[in-house]
């Protein structure tokens, strides 16, 4: 019986090593060709529709408030009042830089590997190792209307960053 024993712990140790053996494999053939489609964004980029710069934010600012003509930016709405930053949407970035790296522009300071890409503004650009992915595009903002909710920001911002984890 003691030999029996012996014999089947040394199988099932002989199994048990095959069987890590052959999960590593397994784990790295899964993680080199994107079979399990989690999505590690190393930096979000939220891209206004409107050039930076301090010229450029009183024009704006005075097109959009005084005049009431020019093209409004969305995501300008939702992350600033008439006069200042929302507190709520500094407060986003703030939790968002715990996990990401996370750089707000405006379109006339985004990187070159970006602007090749051709999305319409504002937008919301995830970077993986290899790839740029826009997690909100313009449409969704647009979609919104007239909205001014950092909350709602952060809600769809927090399901569509879920879709490619």
């Amino acid at each position: 019986i003691r030999r029996h024993h012996k014999a089947k712990k040394g199988l099932m140790l002989r199994t048990n090593k095959n069987y890590a053996r052959t999960l590593r494999y397994v784990i790295a053939i899964v993680s080199n060709y994107g079979i399990w489609a989690m999505k590690k964004f190393k930096t979000i980029y939220f891209i206004y529709d409107a050039d930076g710069g301090l010229w450029n934010g009183i024009k704006y600012w005075y097109q959009n408030n005084i005049l009431e003509e020019g093209s409004s930016c969305e995501l300008c709405d939702i992350s600033h009042s008439k006069y200042f930053v929302r507190f709520e949407w500094l407060r986003f970035i703030r939790e968002l830089k715990q996990e990401y790296k996370v750089k707000v522009l405006h379109r006339n300071e985004i990187p070159k590997n970006i602007q090749e890409k051709n999305y319409l503004f504002p937008c919301v650009i995830g970077e993986t190792e290899d790839e740029f992915i826009q997690i909100i595009d313009k449409i969704a903002f647009l979609d919104w209307g007239k909205s001014t909710n950092v909350k709602e920001l952060k809600q769809y911002f927090s399901q569509a960053i879920s879709s490619f984890s």
